[in-house]
């Protein structure tokens, strides 16, 4: 990780490669742990997930627009 790991490090370099970092992440799958059943549920990635709020929230917003 090295500078990566430091936020104070504002070095140009150092900021494209938290911007790499971040779009690696996005693009990996995450699930959550139900302590009720037991099981991992909804494995998708955080990317795919942003888009489906995205979608949602400009639903919403061009109804609030249309009143």
């Amino acid at each position: 990780m090295g500078d990566a790991a430091s936020t104070d490090t504002a070095t140009e370099e150092n900021m494209r490669n938290l911007v790499e970092i971040g779009n690696e992440l996005t693009k990996k799958c995450a699930s959550r742990f139900n302590r009720q059943t037991g099981s991992y549920e909804g494995e998708s990635t955080p990317e795919e997930a942003l888009t489906i709020f995205a979608k949602r929230f400009s639903g919403e917003r061009k109804l609030r627009l249309a009143s």
